[in-house]
């Protein structure tokens, strides 16, 4: 059975990835910073994971080392967004928190996690958002923390990409849109749903290394 690892199943993205893959026969592990999930499957265990502190990576990491464990994907979902939307000032605290988890958690996890990616079969990708992104139509001052770790995700993608590509792992950002969710607030346009589709559709031999968005490959 392929292994599917995916960060912050608890709602969201994140929750209707792990049952959208559960649904193509996929054994989950998911994570979320309560180790609990609303997910009841057999093939679906959450484990608890807060991406701002070191010692929590490690734990998981070491846990999965000593089931033996091999994964196929890994999804990084997980994310903070701390401000208000429409303040375009930075907060060095607001900064510092959302690195914490959204990159230098995120690259500390996925790093962690190279060893139990198999050559040749398996594929990651990294949930970013239209906010990091240079060609980001309608450019605003708003929301720079987040922003600014979007950006820096992207080209964690772009270089783990090549890093992997001798080794036949293919690396994806994946720009969702505007989704439901806590984050985005029930006005978004888009469901989880779509979003979820969406991520299993990358593992189709789609080309490493890019930015993508409804199925298409998207400026950075």
């Amino acid at each position: 059975m392929k292994t599917a690892f995916i960060t912050g199943i608890s709602r969201g993205i994140g929750k209707a990835a792990a049952l959208r893959f559960l649904q193509e026969g996929y054994q989950v592990i998911g994570t979320s910073t309560s180790g609990k999930s609303s997910i009841e499957h057999s093939a679906c265990e959450c484990l608890t994971l807060s991406l701002d502190r070191p010692e929590s990576i490690k734990s998981l990491i070491q846990y999965l080392a000593d089931s033996g464990q091999e994964l196929q994907v890994l999804v990084n979902n997980a994310a903070v967004l701390l401000e208000n939307w429409s303040n375009p000032v930075v907060n060095m605290d607001f900064l510092r928190r959302t690195f914490a988890v959204n990159i230098i958690g995120t690259v500390e996890l996925t790093e962690g996690l190279l060893p139990f990616l198999v050559s040749g079969q398996s594929h990651i990708v990294n949930i970013s958002s239209g906010w990091g992104s240079f060609s980001e139509k309608g450019f605003g001052a708003n929301v720079p923390h987040y922003k600014m770790s979007k950006s820096a995700l992207n080209m964690y993608t772009k270089l783990l990409a090549e890093r992997l590509k001798n080794q036949g792992i293919g690396v994806y950002a994946l720009d969702p849109g505007w989704v439901k969710s806590d984050m985005g607030t029930q006005a978004a346009e888009r469901h989880p749903k779509e979003v979820a589709q969406e991520i299993l559709n990358l593992l189709d031999d789609k080309p490493s290394g890019h930015f993508w968005h409804r199925d298409q490959i998207r400026p950075w």
